[in-house]
């Protein structure tokens, strides 16, 4: 029988406005501070003060890239919007 290894895959790239909190494995193209580009793998959503930080552990890349081809949604800005931790009793 013969030996195959399975293919890379090319990342699949999230936007800004579907993170949520407690997830993982985000790849994410960022505009930061109005100058760079920065393009985000495999981030964590981290909760602080009941606003989301990305945040890029020990197996994350982060890269500074060439300008988006997009066009950047500057009135998304994730760090406004609160959350709060909601204890479910059942």
């Amino acid at each position: 029988m013969e030996d195959t290894k399975p293919g890379l895959r090319k990342p699949a790239f999230t936007k800004v406005d579907q993170l949520r909190p407690g997830t993982s494995g985000h790849n994410v193209t960022v505009k930061i501070l109005s100058t760079k580009m920065c393009k985000n793998q495999q981030s964590t959503i981290n909760m602080f003060k009941g606003s989301m930080r990305l945040a890029v552990d020990k197996w994350g890349r982060v890269e500074v890239t060439q300008p988006a081809t997009f066009k950047v949604k500057e009135d998304t800005n994730m760090s406004l919007v609160e959350y709060e931790l909601v204890n479910a009793v059942e």
